[in-house]
């Protein structure tokens, strides 16, 4: 009886290839276990898209907010955008000038997600608007900077000049 002379892969390969392939299974249930590789969720993505805030103006009301997704240049307003999958809600907008903080509390407002049913998108985005005097003193043309407080914890951090 005649055998073959088979040749098996070396020894030193054969570890190596081993404990690749362990390696390759750790880092794989390791990242899904422990959150690594993630995994999709609904997030929401809102920024401010422009802000019409006019100073020296003694408007009906005091201290007043409202929202409204039709937003055509009102003054007053704080636009905001959400181009996440997830809605999302402003709880408060401080403006400083002056050094001085004035803060409102928003409620009962949502900005959606584009794409989704009721969406705000690029066209109809939420317009937060400020009623009364926005800040006590201020002037046509002198800057300002302010924060929108979002439910998640988010801040949104604007800048511009009182029209």
């Amino acid at each position: 009886m005649k055998f073959s002379q088979r040749r098996a892969i070396s020894p030193i390969i054969a570890t190596v290839l081993i404990i690749a392939v362990t390696l390759i299974a750790a880092v794989a249930i390791g990242g899904f276990v422990f959150g690594i590789f993630g995994s999709s969720s609904n997030s929401a993505e809102v920024q401010v898209t422009g802000i019409a805030l006019v100073g020296a103006t003694e408007l009906a009301g005091s201290g007043s907010v409202s929202c409204s997704t039709n937003t055509g240049g009102a003054t007053n307003d704080i636009t905001l955008t959400n181009t996440g999958t997830a809605a999302a809600n402003p709880t408060a907008v401080a403006i400083t000038y002056g050094g001085v903080v004035t803060t409102y509390t928003v409620s009962s407002c949502t900005v959606t997600p584009a794409g989704k049913v009721g969406a705000t998108t690029a066209g109809n985005p939420l317009a937060i608007t400020l009623g009364g005097t926005v800040v006590a003193g201020a002037v046509s043309g002198a800057s300002y900077t302010g924060t929108v407080t979002m439910s998640n914890g988010a801040i949104l951090i604007f800048a511009g000049t009182f029209i």
